[in-house]
């Protein structure tokens, strides 16, 4: 389980200071990014030693709550399956402990001309650590 924390800030809320619900996809990519950093690895370098570019093939998302501005949040992600291909990962974010919003993603690895592209074992190995 991987662990990101942010911030509300005025940027992401709507006039009424609730958190636009796009912004919670801005959110979990973050977080997404921030763990391929944590696990050793950033997108440019998979990018330009790999010619490896994740992208988002399905995203499953429940508004439960939601968040204000200057709300501390928690961003939980956990890998749920890895294929030679794509994972799926489970991102929730937390306010307070309590969770507000849920998402279920599968990112899908392709090359530069869009095609499937199998996940660097590296990235494989840092992952089941």
């Amino acid at each position: 389980m991987y662990q990101f924390n942010t911030k509300v800030y005025y940027e992401d809320t709507d006039s009424g200071g609730v958190v636009y619900y796009a912004n919670y996809l801005k959110f979990i990519e973050r977080a997404r990014t921030n763990l391929i950093q944590e696990l050793g690895f950033s997108l440019r370098s998979l990018s330009e030693n790999y010619d490896c570019h994740f992208v988002v093939k399905n995203i499953h998302c429940n508004y439960i709550q939601s968040a204000k501005l200057e709300d501390e949040l928690s961003i939980k992600t956990k890998f749920l399956e890895i294929k030679k291909a794509s994972f799926k990962l489970e991102q929730i974010i937390y306010r307070e402990d309590k969770a507000i919003f849920e998402s279920e993603v599968l990112m899908v690895n392709i090359n530069s001309k869009g095609k499937p592209l199998k996940i660097p074992e590296p990235l494989i190995t840092a992952i089941n650590v």
